[in-house]
């Protein structure tokens, strides 16, 4: 949902994805790899898809029969856009969740994705009260965690809010959702961040301004992967180790 992301669309060969978006879907696949969801499910719907890297990969993984991206940035241009980037792949893109409803009806099982994106509104019910309807429908909600380490950097990628995993459950709990599966992920990022907030004041680095080599960008997505990877081998066994980010697997 971080709109910076669009500034680069017409540069698709000449920028470096962030560590942080390709760890973040790596999460996602195990996650979703753990789960007794029967693949490939009917369809596949991300909320606040952004450059719709993610729902591509997924795309590539064969999970759904059908994909369909939802962002308020999704001009006619970028649109437009977004298909001659992937190809004219089968993803589909709207603009808004009742566009959504209006154009594809909201009878099959469907995995919603809503990764990165309550944060962004002043008034989660803006995206929460649309959702529903369907009790085979599964929802993966995910947020950045503690509000205690919010700073400039947040401010730059347009966030409110930080969440607890308590507070995430909470607001999704108001909203008629029931958690299957909770926790954090990136332990490691969540010391860094507490760091930088003593220590940086004026971060300008966004996920469309990454300029590190591919060794810089190769270590730190390795340290993300076994960063996660023990996070969810420490869940397994009981143990939940706070993160940067917090989520949680949701029916309705």
């Amino acid at each position: 949902m971080d709109i910076s992301e669009f500034s680069r669309l017409n540069n698709k060969n000449r920028y470096s994805r962030h560590p942080w978006e390709t760890s973040r879907k790596n999460v996602l696949h195990k996650l979703l790899k753990s789960y007794k969801i029967p693949f490939p499910i009917e369809r596949v719907v991300d909320i606040g898809a952004g450059d719709a890297y993610v729902i591509h990969t997924l795309l590539h993984k064969g999970i759904g029969r059908e994909y369909i991206a939802i962002d308020t940035a999704y001009t006619p241009e970028v649109i437009s856009q977004l298909k001659e980037n992937y190809g004219n792949s089968p993803v589909q893109y709207v603009q808004d969740i009742e566009e959504y409803k209006q154009k594809y009806g909201n009878d099959v099982p469907t995995l919603f994705l809503c990764m990165d994106v309550l944060e962004h509104v002043q008034d989660e019910s803006i995206i929460l009260s649309h959702l529903g309807g369907n009790s085979n429908h599964i929802y993966f909600f995910a947020v950045p965690a503690f509000q205690s380490v919010f700073s400039g950097h947040d401010a730059l990628l347009g966030h409110y809010r930080r969440y607890t995993l308590l507070q995430l459950q909470g607001v999704l709990a108001n909203y008629g959702f029931t958690v299957k599966d909770r926790g954090y992920y990136f332990m490691s990022l969540l010391m860094l961040r507490r760091m930088e907030k003593i220590f940086t004041k004026n971060k300008k680095e966004s996920i469309d301004n990454w300029a590190a080599g591919k060794f810089k960008t190769g270590l730190i997505n390795t340290v993300l992967k076994i960063d996660a990877d023990i996070g969810i081998l420490l869940k397994k066994a009981g143990i939940t180790i706070p993160g940067l980010s917090c989520y949680c697997l949701c029916k309705k």
